[in-house]
């Protein structure tokens, strides 16, 4: 049997989200949850204790007096499965992404006859529809983005887009490669740690799963999408919140530390892999700058942007 430890990081006030997570891990047979709290509300940790004592030696909670992010979190997370030894296979989950029913059967099922060089797997989010386009055409490289775009902004793409409308359609394959995950709805086998190390604490928030889960790619691994594990994400994440396609607009009304860190890590996810043509980067990233000014006039987030951007530039991973 497979013995496999979900981690889960949970902040704020979310226990009422995190209690469905919770509940539904343990409905689908995961063995051992390890919880890290990064200093959530009291409310929440109160709760969260009684829900620990409830289910003793099962659940295991790491509490943080101040909230350390998520590459942090996770790192504390995938260490402590080691440190205890709770079970060779692990499930990387948000606090708010809830397994469907057999959506962790669907995994193990595929574990068992995938190929040697698939190192892990990534459960289905609907509203991740890049993911699942990723598969129909075949195109693990479709998450990334162009090369050389700038915080996935390139005038190439935006005129191909202009002329042509790409059309979501409905994919034959429940499973195909990707070339980098999410933390919500990883599995693998812990031994990859030995391989890959940890995520980058630098990063804090935002793109410290892209740029952990890439190395398994880089180092001529793969990782597959399973269409038929679906996790739900029963609290839209925030730039999915505004139904806008328009990413200035939502750079614009976004918490202005979220989008500090999402442009800041973007960027240097972007300068140590996507980047082949430096003219062409410079371009997209003045373009993509152009319309935000436009976008954004008198809006304090340019000025957030500007700060991102110039971090990014001299490689300076500060805390907003």
């Amino acid at each position: 049997m497979m013995k496999i430890t979900a981690i889960i990081v949970t902040y704020s006030d979310r226990f009422h989200l995190l209690k469905q997570v919770l509940d539904s891990c343990f409905e689908e047979g995961v063995s051992n949850i390890i919880i890290i709290d990064n200093n959530s509300h009291k409310n929440s940790k109160i709760q969260l204790e009684k829900y620990s004592k409830t289910h003793k030696n099962k659940t295991f909670v790491i509490w943080n007096s101040s909230n350390l992010g998520s590459a942090k979190g996770y790192k504390q997370g995938l260490k402590e499965v080691k440190i205890r030894n709770l079970g060779d296979y692990i499930w990387l989950l948000d606090d708010d992404n809830k397994p469907r029913k057999k959506s962790l059967e669907k995994l193990k099922e595929y574990w068992n006859k995938k190929s040697n060089d698939v190192k892990a797997l990534l459960s289905y989010r609907p509203d991740r529809l890049q993911y699942r386009q990723a598969i129909i055409e075949n195109n693990p490289n479709l998450v990334l983005g162009l090369n050389n775009s700038f915080s996935g902004f390139h005038l190439k793409l935006k005129a191909e887009n202009f002329f042509s409308k790409k059309k979501y359609i409905s994919n034959l394959n429940q499973v195909g490669e990707i070339a980098y995950a999410p933390y919500g709805g990883m599995f693998f086998h812990k031994s990859i740690l030995d391989e890959i190390g940890y995520p980058n604490e630098d990063y804090f928030l935002y793109s410290d799963d892209h740029d952990w889960s890439y190395r398994i790619t880089k180092s001529n691994k793969k990782i597959y999408l399973v269409l038929n594990s679906v996790i739900d994400d029963i609290d839209s994440s925030w730039n999915l919140i505004n139904k806008t396609n328009n990413t200035f607009i939502k750079i614009k009304k976004a918490p202005s530390l979220r989008v500090y860190y999402s442009v800041r890590n973007r960027m240097m996810f972007e300068k140590n892999n996507l980047i082949d043509n430096k003219l062409i980067y410079n371009l997209n990233k003045l373009a993509f700058t152009c319309l935000l000014f436009c976008f954004c006039f008198g809006n304090k987030n340019f000025k957030v942007f500007k700060k991102a951007v110039r971090h990014a530039n001299t490689n300076n991973f500060m805390r907003f």
